[in-house]
């Protein structure tokens, strides 16, 4: 009997835990694109930020205050570093490249050349 009642509780905590990874796949999923896209356009997430919290125009004025404030002080940290991480970049795609067949080069840069369409599409 004990035997049992572990199993059942075994099955039941896989179920759970199952459960759980399939919900959040599926959120992370059906989310993705639209996060994906807010994330690429930081006026829509600051946008979003005060629709969400229903900010008035103060606290939405400072809200901008403090994210122009952050970004410039990133963008200051990121200059010394920036054209390392440039050539770490371009020396993966170069690599990346190397190890495509001409067929999957095609295929890839069709792709490629698709993604970036949309992107500009988004900015728009």
């Amino acid at each position: 009997m004990t035997r049992t009642k572990g199993l059942a509780a075994a099955f039941y905590l896989t179920a759970v835990l199952v459960g759980a990874a399939i919900g959040v796949t599926v959120d992370r999923w059906v989310l993705r694109e639209s996060w994906t896209r807010e994330m690429r356009d930081p006026r829509a997430m600051r946008g979003r930020i005060a629709e969400e919290l229903a900010f008035d125009s103060t606290q939405r004025a400072g809200l901008d205050s403090l994210l122009d404030t952050r970004n410039r002080r990133m963008d200051s940290l990121m200059a010394p570093v920036r054209p390392g991480i440039d050539s770490v970049s371009r020396e993966a795609r170069e690599a990346f490249d190397r190890l495509l067949t001409p067929e999957q080069r095609t295929k890839y840069e069709q792709w490629r050349r698709e993604r970036e369409a949309g992107r500009r599409q988004e900015r728009e």
